[in-house]
């Protein structure tokens, strides 16, 4: 029995000893490669001929050096058949040395061990540069599905590809609302808007309330193209009454503050405020220190090229001399602003006009101080 008890001693001493070489054994490893000296991270490895850290780490050394690192990723490729990044590595190197269908090769099967976004982005680029449409159309689809941050080098390769939009919102984007909002917001700030028009129609088919300031943002930019039709649909799809005429010609809530809808900018000495009482109209209050022009008010309305129309308004003034130098601006004809009601007629010369209200101080007089309030507001079919 002792001799049992005292043989399990020596073997359980053993197991210690062996247990802290190999400890020592890690540690020193770890310790040259944490230097990244070129000679220690190859002491690490000689240490640890497995370890696919210090395989790719060393690799990358011997390529800035200028050398052959495919040994050693082919090594951590072998090692680890779960990991793309060598896999990555070697695809690149063999398509930089020209050997295409080896590139093709790794590439492919990085793509096919790991589903996440770098090989296929990886793969996007390949083809691209292989100038291979099918392909590259295929991996990018499938790169974006799964993207995430900055999509816009991905939607610059697409239009370098091609500059058919319907071709690439078909073949390349996916209906993840988070992609079709990156690839509108891109749209706009490229200014594609005849692009962006049904990216736009999708994404608010969606319906998420999130994207509603990109979706008006789009609206305006819909408007400013003359897209008419477009700028319309969507502003139906977002839940907004279709204008008729005026929108909100009596300044009723809710406000919108794009679109169709009534717009405005701060200028000093300009004070605008929507009020409910004694009836729902818009003040404008004017300090004296506003500019000597300036615009007011804007709104696109909605018509038909060549027909005649009605534009007529009420409007009641305090404290403001005559003439105040207010007038509305619509296609050719200009309408001065005074108390009560009046009207003026014009002809659209597009299916879009601009409805403007200016100041403009009036020859001889100082600027004018005091205010304007507005309402029922009409754009009319002459004759209704």
């Amino acid at each position: 029995m002792y001799y049992v008890s005292r043989a399990g001693g020596v073997l359980a001493a053993a197991a210690l000893l062996v247990a802290a070489w190999f400890s020592i054994h890690l540690a020193r490893a770890d310790f040259e490669f944490r230097l990244r000296a070129p000679d220690g991270v190859a002491r690490a490895l000689a240490l640890e001929p497995g370890n696919t850290e210090y395989l790719a780490f060393r690799a990358l050394q011997v390529e800035y050096d200028g050398g052959d690192a495919r040994p050693l990723l082919a090594r951590a490729a072998e090692l680890n058949p779960l990991s793309s990044a060598p896999r990555i590595r070697l695809g690149l190197d063999a398509e930089q040395r020209g050997d295409f269908s080896t590139a093709e090769k790794w590439l492919l099967e990085a793509a096919r061990i790991d589903r996440q976004f770098e090989p296929r982005w990886t793969l996007a680029n390949f083809y691209f540069r292989r100038e291979n449409r099918g392909e590259f159309w295929k991996w990018m689809r499938a790169a974006l599905e799964i993207s995430y941050g900055d999509r816009r080098p991905a939607f610059d390769l697409c239009w370098q590809v091609s500059s058919d939009a319907d071709e690439i919102l078909s073949r390349v984007i996916p209906s993840r609302r988070e992609v079709l909002a990156a690839y509108l917001g891109w749209l706009l700030e490229t200014h594609r808007p005849q692009a962006a028009a049904p990216v736009a129609l999708k994404l608010a088919a969606a319906g998420n309330a999130a994207d509603r300031p990109l979706l008006l943002a789009s609206d305006d930019a819909l408007l400013e193209a003359d897209d008419v039709a477009s700028s319309l649909a969507l502003w139906k799809l977002l839940g907004l009454a279709a204008p008729d005429g005026v929108y909100r010609g009596n300044f009723e809530a809710p406000a919108v503050g794009a679109g169709f809808d009534w717009r405005w900018q701060e200028i000093p000495g300009v004070v605008h405020r929507e009020i409910d009482q004694p009836r729902t109209m818009h003040r404008i209050s004017l300090s004296g220190r506003q500019p000597e022009s300036c615009e007011l008010l804007r709104q696109m309305v909605a018509v038909k090229t060549g027909a005649r129309y009605r534009l007529s308004w009420d409007a009641g003034t305090a404290r403001m001399e005559s003439p105040t130098g207010i007038e509305w601006r619509i296609a050719d004809q200009r309408a001065a602003v005074g108390n009560g009601h009046a009207e003026v007629d014009f002809t659209a010369p597009s299916d879009l006009v601009i409805l403007k209200l200016v100041y403009q101080r009036p020859s001889g007089q100082v600027r004018a101080e005091g205010d304007v309030e507005l309402w029922g507001i009409a754009v009319n079919p002459r004759g209704e």
